[in-house]
């Protein structure tokens, strides 16, 4: 079918094009061209339009009206043009392939161990060695602002070591970060305190309990110093006072030693201890704190003792290091 229309297309053109050199006057051969001409595009449409990609054959009239319109301006060479500059091309397959792969840039922070010169070190250790020794203060700047991702006892570090860079941007942004934290610890006491207001609580001692962690978590990650932090230390101290007077928790009797001791009061420290052992805490979790109570009261040989005890429980890499210095 397509070979008879595309001879006919071809007869057409060609008669059309053999009017123009007749003995007709020139309006009549011109009409006669155009007329021919006109089918012969028409011819060569209806053959284009099945060669077309699914997607182009969607609106068929707009298709077929731009190739007419294209072969008609194009005498003879519009016809070839269609042929082999447009649907030749659709047809054929693409030269290039699509990229599964897409680039991405390093990240600044490295996901591998690199050069401190080059890139940070996302630890602890490698944030503070930036702080302290790195000259550009964009990489010092880019160290303070990737604490946010430690845990709040290294990042008040890290902080409190960024309010003595010379840099007062630095310095500016590491104090408004620690008051950051400091305001949300406080925000949370102060909404744990609203709810003990109420006598009627139905759990006063789950609220008491995390009101008296909060107080210690400010005191504990050095958000408060001197009598604001020992106002936090005793108001957690009396308030786990009257929990363990109330319901024996080995994890009260724990922190209450644990701030008995960071307010110096050693012997109130070692009760709290041995009343956490006697009521099912841990031994690897308290014997530590024993050592460390016995250390500050010059107690030499029960610091060996605990730390002795501490070996037959897989001490943590901290102990472990003490018990190699001590035993």
């Amino acid at each position: 079918m397509n070979g008879w229309l595309i001879s006919l297309g071809l007869t057409l053109e060609a008669g059309g094009l053999a009017a123009l050199f007749t003995d007709l006057p020139s309006l009549q051969a011109l009409s006669a061209y155009l007329t021919a001409h006109a089918l012969a595009t028409l011819v060569f449409t209806l053959v284009c339009l099945p060669l077309l990609p699914a997607s182009y054959r969607r609106k068929l009239v707009l298709a077929g009206l731009f190739l007419f319109t294209l072969q008609f301006a194009m005498p003879v060479i519009g016809s070839i043009g269609v042929f082999a500059g447009i649907l030749l091309p659709l047809r054929l397959p693409r030269s290039e392939q699509h990229n599964p792969w897409q680039e991405t840039h390093i990240p600044e922070l490295p996901y591998r161990p690199m050069d401190m010169d080059d890139q940070l070190g996302f630890s602890d250790g490698g944030l503070r060695e930036v702080l302290r020794e790195a000259s550009s203060s964009e990489k010092r700047l880019k160290a303070l602002l990737a604490s946010r991702q430690l845990t709040d006892q290294e990042a008040v570090d890290i902080l409190k070591e960024a309010l003595k860079d010379p840099s007062d941007d630095i310095r500016l942004l590491a104090y408004s970060m620690l008051e950051q934290k400091e305001k949300q610890l406080a925000t949370r006491a102060q909404e744990l305190k609203k709810l003990l207001d109420n006598p009627d609580h139905p759990d006063r001692h789950r609220v008491t309990r995390r009101l008296a962690h909060t107080w210690w978590e400010i005191a504990y990650l050095g958000l408060a110093q001197g009598g604001l932090k020992q106002y936090y230390l005793e108001n957690a101290r009396h308030l786990l006072i009257q929990l363990t007077g109330a319901k024996s928790f080995h994890n009260d009797w724990r922190l209450l030693g644990r701030i008995e001791l960071a307010l110096g009061h050693t012997e109130a420290a070692n009760k709290a201890f041995e009343a956490s052992l006697a009521n099912g805490a841990s031994p690897e979790l308290i014997y530590p704190y024993l050592a460390e109570v016995a250390f500050l009261t010059r107690d030499f040989q029960s610091v060996r003792f605990h730390l002795a005890n501490c070996s037959r429980f897989g001490p943590s890499a901290p102990v472990k290091e003490l018990m190699e210095g001590w035993l």
